[in-house]
């Protein structure tokens, strides 16, 4: 009696604990059978998994390939992103405080129309372009298990490195000398728009500021353009790769 009493908290811990390891290998065959049903739990785990995303951007899943170069175009969206939410709070900024403002350079037109398609440019060109270019490139990697190597990679690192580049340089040259050229035109008192003469006062702000700026602007205006290209040439060789291996897995 004295022998029970004084371990009887042992045959409890042992009692305790057959039932629950007895359960846990009982579960175990069940789910081994050929003809036993999934449990709640294993259902509820595999209706999870099939709620599971297939592809994400930029991101490595178990289901899609990692895509790397829509990971390098977000990253260059972000980037992008980073510049024109500083552009905006300058001229909002300066919209407030600056003399004339960018809000009365916009609504003067003229020189100030420089302003305005420089921003618009940088803002569609540059950071949405950016973010819808990695959806391509996520479509091609991960979709359609097609990733970039050999030429095809060269291709899509002239697109990244000369269309960021070119955009973002030929856009913010023209929005910047919009800018200068309208405060130019407020402090000597100048006309915007030049007449036949090119002696005359009111030519000084094509003459000076924005004529100087025609040249640069093109130039890296055909960067961007030549990166597009290389872009689309390189989605061109991936996709036919993509169609060559499913028509041999068919």
């Amino acid at each position: 009696m004295f022998f029970l009493t004084k371990r009887t908290h042992l045959l409890n811990v042992i009692c305790a604990s057959y039932p629950l390891e007895y359960n846990m290998k009982t579960i175990d065959g069940n789910d081994n059978e050929p003809n036993s049903a999934p449990s709640n739990s294993n259902a509820s785990l595999s209706l999870a998994s099939e709620r599971r995303p297939s592809t994400v951007v930029g991101f490595k899943t178990d289901s899609a390939p990692w895509s790397k170069w829509a990971n390098r175009w977000i990253i260059a969206a972000i980037a992008q992103g980073a510049l024109a939410a500083g552009l905006t709070a300058f001229l909002l900024y300066d919209a407030k405080y600056g003399n004339p403002g960018a809000a009365k350079i916009v609504a003067g037109g003229g020189a100030g129309n420089w302003l305005t398609v420089g921003y618009l440019g940088f803002i569609i060109f540059g950071p949405l372009a950016a973010a819808i270019t990695s959806l391509f490139y996520q479509h091609l990697e991960s979709n359609l298990r097609a990733p970039y190597t050999g030429i095809s990679n060269v291709f899509a690192w002239i697109h990244l490195a000369l269309m960021n580049v070119g955009v973002t340089v030929a856009t913010w040259l023209m929005w910047n000398g919009g800018w200068r050229a309208v405060n130019f035109i407020s402090t000597t008192g100048s006309s915007a728009f030049c007449k036949a003469n090119p002696a005359d006062p009111s030519c000084s702000v094509h003459v000076q500021i924005l004529g100087g700026l025609v040249d640069p602007i093109g130039y890296f205006s055909i960067v961007a353009i030549l990166g597009a290209f290389a872009g689309g040439i390189g989605f061109l060789m991936a996709w036919r790769r993509a169609m060559r291996s499913m028509k041999t897995s068919a």
